[in-house]
């Protein structure tokens, strides 16, 4: 979605977030992919608020910086997948009568004005058929992307006086699936979890496509902040004990269960919202012919906490695991990388999904 450039020309992923940003560069090496290089840097809080750029030379900056210490092999390209921020996009599938398709991108402007608070001129948006396989006697299922142009140009414009050319812009949903969701196609119906430091991400996807996505306010941060302020200790310990100590949610009198048990009903409820609206209001998936969830995958920095894929079981009746971030990237789909072990890739999720998705383009 959002593209800009050739898209024959390969590029590496930058997700940039409210306080990181992160890069994979991926290469081919015959019928494989192979990681080399990948980075990390801490973006000061202020620079980036909710999505969005409040301190464009300061961020420019740092996105530099971290094109220049990527570790691994240097990066020779200027060309990027970028992500966007989830808060202000509008994903959906949609499903519009049998038509032709000059007639279909005429009725996605009439769903997009149905639907978004927003003007044509106001916005970019992206579009595309899915399961056109399927032969479907009666509908067409679409999925749709929305963004703002007040949300991409600073994006837009920072990048570029960042010395890189962006090859597209892709929400952070589409490349999350991407990374978790094998060969990008699945028999049953997952709920991808993304639990980020500002806030979580939800990504129903079924079939070969997304079907719905949300986010909560909920985060890493949040979780950790709590924990600190209920049994009062700093944040650093706070960190350090929902890492080593993790969620006993079979022990109702636990410390950091009763300091997290409020929060984290909080979340598993709305889930449960996201999930019966889901069920109520959007098409079945022809692949799966069921609009059951049948599993729940964490990822994001905040997946690393032991007993939380328990908690959210026990809470929804839904099996969870912990994703693997790497299942399109090698062949045997290993856990841990040199350099980037399954904990510290977790919150990778879609810096890979992006620099997947700049090979394909």
């Amino acid at each position: 979605m959002f593209n800009f450039l050739n898209p024959k020309i390969q590029g590496f992923g930058i997700d940039l977030s409210d306080l990181s940003i992160k890069i994979v560069n991926l290469k081919k090496k015959g019928n494989d992919l192979e990681l080399v290089s990948f980075g990390r840097q801490e973006i000061p809080v202020g620079l980036i608020e909710n999505g969005g750029i409040k301190k464009e030379g300061e961020l420019i900056e740092i996105i530099k910086k971290s094109v220049k210490e990527v570790k691994g092999e240097t990066l020779k390209t200027k060309y990027c997948v970028v992500s966007l921020p989830e808060t202000e996009s509008f994903v959906r599938l949609v499903s519009l009568p049998l038509m032709k398709k000059e007639e279909v991108a005429e009725a996605i402007k009439w769903e997009i004005e149905a639907n978004i608070p927003l003007g044509l001129p106001e916005i970019y948006y992206d579009w595309r058929v899915v399961d056109l396989a399927a032969g479907h006697q009666d509908h067409l299922d679409v999925l749709i992307g929305v963004l703002p142009k007040k949300t991409v140009d600073p994006y837009l414009n920072v990048l570029k006086k960042a010395n890189l050319k962006p090859l597209a812009f892709e929400i952070e949903s589409l490349a999350i699936a991407r990374a978790l969701v094998p060969n990008g196609c699945c028999e049953k119906t997952l709920l991808l979890i993304d639990i980020g430091a500002k806030k979580t991400s939800l990504v129903i996807f079924s079939g070969q496509t997304v079907y719905f996505t949300a986010s909560l306010p909920i985060s890493n941060s949040s979780i950790i902040a709590t924990l600190s302020e209920k049994i009062k200790i700093d944040v650093a310990k706070a960190k350090q004990i929902k890492i080593e100590q993790g969620l006993d949610y079979k022990n109702p009198e636990g410390l950091v269960m009763q300091a997290l048990s409020p929060p984290l009903n909080e979340m598993t409820d709305k889930i449960k919202d996201y999930i019966n609206y889901y069920q109520e209001h959007l098409p079945v998936s022809p692949e799966t012919k069921s609009n059951t969830v049948n599993e729940i995958i964490l990822c994001g920095g905040g997946a690393n906490f032991s007993g939380l894929p328990e908690f959210i079981t026990a809470k929804l009746n839904i099996a969870v695991a912990i994703g693997n971030p790497w299942v399109n990237v090698f062949k045997d789909a290993p856990r841990n990388i040199p350099g980037l072990p399954i904990d510290e890739a977790l919150s990778f999720t879609t810096a890979i999904g992006l620099a997947i998705r700049g090979l394909a383009d």
